[in-house]
């Protein structure tokens, strides 16, 4: 059985949708609810009480409950999944390695679109460069047609885009990791319609708590978030406390995650482009990632962020509902 906590959110419904549609049994937890299916995820206790006979959690709660829940996993004995941290939530449950490996349990951290599919698409890119990488950059952009008149398309949790957006980012400068100053870095990346030309601004990502480890050689490295026009100055001009709920976007919606990492002498491009909007990209790979550990053809005990727990990142990436391009310049 697998267990998703944050069930009636905006990817949790997601989730839970590609779960049952794969025939899987599914224990959906939620805070809203009434009975079994009600859950407070800033409580372990309350969490590890309710996931009696599960093999993994998905965790799409705020990312803020993201200890919680893994103690929870753990205490029950489930393998774990998330959507990611944010950088400093994902550094604090990577000190948990130790009690996952001792359990025989894993648990993969930012399992989504980004993070997730941008860090399986960096470790195949920089397999593909065949060289030492030197740069990185990483592109999250989507865009809805249908959303052309709509007040406040949000892609997902207002508060999570509120934190992205005052945190300072992290960045590889020089081969250090550095903080920035938050809405810096903007840059204009082509995508294809219905995104086009997007402009993209620095924030606080969880590829940059694990990726620069990874590969000790980069020099430069970044992630680079684009909202939809007039959507970042809507987010800013919100009242403290003043929290849209996210807009549902509709099947002629695009995402698109790109990594762009570089060598020496060489370039690789990886793109992944999905229909159906952010949720739906961001859903997918954790429900995969899901049955992969339920079904035992994904092991890697321990805590570990995308790139480190699947050892074939392209055939990860084939299993999902995306088209995966490649450049080599």
């Amino acid at each position: 059985m697998i267990a998703v906590i944050g069930a009636d959110g905006t990817i949790g419904r997601i989730v839970v949708d590609f779960l049952e549609e794969w025939g899987v049994n599914v224990a959906p937890r939620d805070a809203r609810p009434k009975g079994e299916e009600q859950v407070d995820a800033s409580d372990a206790t309350s969490v590890a009480g309710s996931l009696a006979g599960s093999d993994v959690v998905v965790n799409c709660a705020a990312y803020r409950l993201n200890v919680s829940v893994m103690r929870a996993a753990l205490e029950t004995g489930a393998h774990y999944v998330d959507l990611g941290g944010l950088f400093h939530v994902t550094r604090l449950q990577l000190e948990l390695d130790r009690d996952f490996r001792a359990a025989g349990l894993t648990a993969i951290l930012g399992m989504g679109s980004a993070p997730g599919k941008s860090n399986l698409l960096a470790r195949a890119a920089v397999e593909r460069l065949g060289e030492e990488p030197r740069s990185m950059e990483i592109w999250a952009a989507s865009r809805d047609p249908a959303a052309a008149d709509h007040p406040f398309p949000a892609p997902y949790s207002v508060r999570t885009l509120l934190d992205e957006l005052h945190m300072k980012p992290m960045v590889v400068r020089d081969g250090e990791l550095v903080e920035v100053e938050p809405l810096s870095g903007e840059a204009e990346r082509e995508f294809p319609e219905p995104i086009g030309p997007a402009k993209g601004i620095y924030t606080l990502h969880s590829e940059l708590a694990t990726l620069p480890a990874a590969y000790p050689t980069l020099r430069e490295a970044g992630f680079r978030l684009c909202l939809a026009p007039g959507l970042l100055d809507k987010l800013l001009a919100l009242e403290e406390g003043e929290e849209p709920e996210p807009y549902a976007q509709s099947l002629q919606a695009a995402a698109a995650h790109l990594v762009e990492v570089a060598g020496d002498t060489a370039r690789v491009i990886g793109m992944t482009w999905t229909r159906g909007g952010s949720a739906r990209s961001t859903a997918e790979p954790a429900a995969r990632a899901a049955v992969e550990l339920a079904d035992g053809r994904l092991a890697a005990p321990g805590v570990r962020a995308p790139e480190a727990a699947v050892s074939d990142p392209e055939a990860f990436l084939g299993l999902l509902d995306t088209e995966v391009t490649w450049t080599e310049p």
